[in-house]
């Protein structure tokens, strides 16, 4: 073989590793974790591949939020979609971020506002003075109903966890009495120590059952059920999204309790032990909770957004054939994205950054309890 030849072979040997690199690079590998899910990354995948869309789309099946967050670090997956409590976790635990988010407005990654809710009659009532007063949740161990109120606190060093990491107890131990729909499930109970007032304004159905089941068969539970329970004089606070009173209103809801809802009956408990009229929500909450991301390896946001990107700009607002932002024909909602994404946002910045400082302050209240 001559020298020339052997250049030409050198160099076409290059070419094919350039090119074999290229074409993995191209490859984005989805985490689903539902078969809802999976089905509708194969149908995203089949599409763009129709569509000529730059790239292919794989998928694989997770069998947890966790299993995809290990799958992602290690490389055998590239990307999935999380709610922010799963976010903060792959951050903190497996070194990931987040490269593009939805958006509910088209204009910014929040989702909602969490907010204090009572009676404007309790005249003395204040965020920063709330022991032994008595509260109302839409769950426990949910995002409105627990990490953000009770991370509110203890941040403001009104709730003290002792040595065991024992948030119920002190939380039983904080208020006067609540509902915290499932406190007593063996779930969130297993020893069956937890305090029993943290059930005791709750009322179960029509046939006095079920109290404090963590599910609607408590009347108190939800967002819906927590305002019931202060508009029914049995709570002082409720911690609830600053959609709720609106979305209980004006006939929206039937129920007899919601047909004599006043909105100038309820005002906002504000973090600095103010107050403010439910409609000023953006000035006076606990929270803001960021919308749900894409979580990929911290080298992979450029190109796992560019691909997305281009998807969306095909799939986004498509009204035949397959949609981007819609769950129709999957069996349940909001699979793969939300079902109410307007668009999906470039996250420039680290993962902190999407969360939002509000958000991952509450979150940071609950490491004792060992996230990783």
């Amino acid at each position: 073989m001559d020298q020339t030849t052997g250049h030409l072979l050198a160099l076409a040997f290059l070419l094919l590793v350039k090119v074999g690199m290229s074409s993995q690079n191209n490859i984005i590998t989805w985490c689903a974790v539902s078969d809802a899910e999976e089905q509708k990354c194969l149908d995203l995948a089949g599409n763009a591949t129709a569509q000529n869309i730059r790239g292919k789309l794989q998928c694989v099946r997770g069998q947890s939020p966790t299993d995809c967050m290990q799958r992602i670090k290690n490389g055998t997956a590239d990307a999935a979609s999380m709610y922010p409590d799963e976010i903060y976790t792959a951050g903190v635990c497996y070194g990931l971020d987040v490269a593009v988010g939805e958006s509910y407005n088209g204009m910014d990654g929040i989702n909602y506002y969490v907010v204090a809710l009572a009676r404007r009659s309790s005249g003395d009532l204040s965020l920063l003075e709330m022991h032994e007063r008595s509260s109302c949740h839409p769950g426990i161990r949910t995002t409105v109903g627990w990490t953000v109120p009770i991370g509110f606190l203890v941040n403001t060093s009104q709730i003290s966890v002792n040595e065991q990491c024992n948030f119920p107890h002190a939380v039983g131990d904080f208020f006067g009495y609540s509902c915290v729909p499932g406190a007593k499930d063996p779930e969130h109970d297993p020893k069956g120590t937890n305090p029993r007032n943290l059930c005791e304004a709750c009322i179960g159905d029509e046939n006095d059952r079920h109290i404090c089941a963590n599910n609607p068969r408590e009347r108190h539970y939800g967002e819906a059920g927590a305002l019931r329970c202060v508009a029914e004089n049995l709570g002082d606070v409720a911690f609830v999204k600053h959609t709720t009173v609106f979305d209980n209103m004006n006939g929206k809801n039937q129920e007899s309790w919601a047909l004599d809802l006043e909105l100038e009956d309820l005002k906002l408990l504000c973090p600095d032990g103010g107050e403010a009229s439910p409609s000023q929500h953006k000035h006076c909450h606990l929270a803001v909770v960021p919308a749900n991301a894409v979580v990929v390896r911290l080298e992979d946001k450029c190109r796992v957004y560019k691909f997305l990107e281009r998807v969306q700009n095909v799939f986004a607002n498509s009204t035949q054939g397959f949609s981007l932002f819609s769950s129709a024909g999957y069996g349940q909602p909001d699979v793969m994205f939300s079902d109410s994404t307007q668009k999906l946002l470039r996250v420039m910045g680290t993962y902190p950054s999407w969360l939002g400082p509000s958000y991952t302050t509450m979150l940071q209240a609950f490491e004792c309890e060992g996230l990783c």
